[in-house]
C-alpha cells in the first residue's frame, strides 16, 4: 500500500516537472525568457482575473406576493416557550410552604422566588408580623377591605397624618392601591401641559 502511494506521488511530481519543462513553458516573449514558474503564475493570474470579472450569482430579488406570505404564515409553527405539561405535573402541582419572600420553600425545597411582589422584603419582618396580627385581632379581615367599601377608620387617619408629617405637607391622601390615583387625584390637580413624575 505504501509503495503504491509513493509511486503515485512520484508520478505526480514527474508530470509537474514535465509540464514546467515543456517547450510552451520555456517561451521567449519580447526577448524575455519566460520560465515554467512564471508561465504558471501568469496562467493563475489570468484565471483569478477571469473569476473576479464574472458577476456573482444572486437570485432575483422580488417582493413576496400576498399568497406566498399567507402560505408561509400557515406553515409556520412557533416553538414552545415552556416544556409541555405532563399528566404528572397536573396531578402534583407545586405547593408553597412558606411566606413569599426572597427565598421560599416549595415542596420541601428552598428556591429563589423571582415572582414575588415583596420588593422591600417586608413579608418576613417580625415587627410587621406583630402589627398585622394585632390589626387582624382589632379590625378583623374580609375578602377585601378598601376604604371606599368599609369607610374610614382610625388607622387610615393616623397613616395620613404620619405621611403628611414625614413629607412636611399640610395633609395627605391614602389610597388602597396606586392605580386609583389615575382616576381621582391626578385628573383633579393637573392641567394641560403639566408633567407628572410617579
Amino acid at each position: 500500500m505504501e509503495l503504491a502511494a509513493l509511486n503515485l506521488v512520484n508520478a505526480t511530481l514527474n508530470w509537474i516537472t514535465f509540464a514546467l519543462d515543456a517547450p510552451s513553458a520555456r517561451a521567449v516573449v519580447f526577448g524575455v525568457h519566460i520560465g515554467g514558474h512564471l508561465f504558471v503564475e501568469v496562467l493563475l493570474l489570468v484565471v483569478i482575473l477571469f473569476l473576479l470579472s464574472q458577476k456573482s450569482y444572486k437570485p432575483p430579488k422580488r417582493p413576496l406576493t400576498k399568497k406566498e406570505i399567507d402560505e408561509l404564515c400557515d406553515e409556520w409553527v412557533p416553538e414552545s416557550l415552556i416544556p409541555p405539561i405532563t399528566q404528572e405535573m397536573l396531578s402534583e402541582p407545586p405547593v408553597l410552604e412558606s411566606a413569599a419572600g426572597l427565598h421560599t420553600i416549595i415542596d420541601g425545597k428552598e428556591v429563589v422566588n423571582f415572582a414575588s411582589a415583596n420588593y422591600l422584603g417586608f413579608v418576613g419582618h417580625d415587627k410587621l408580623l406583630e402589627s398585622c396580627t394585632s390589626a387582624l385581632e382589632k379590625y378583623g379581615v374580609g375578602s377585601c377591605g378598601p376604604r371606599g367599601f368599609y369607610g374610614t377608620i382610625d388607622v387610615h387617619l393616623d397613616c395620613e397624618a404620619r405621611i403628611a408629617k414625614f413629607l412636611g405637607t399640610h395633609d395627605s391622601i391614602l389610597y388602597s392601591y396606586g392605580l386609583s390615583t389615575l382616576f381621582s387625584a391626578i385628573p383633579c390637580f393637573c392641567k394641560k401641559g403639566d408633567i407628572i413624575v410617579v
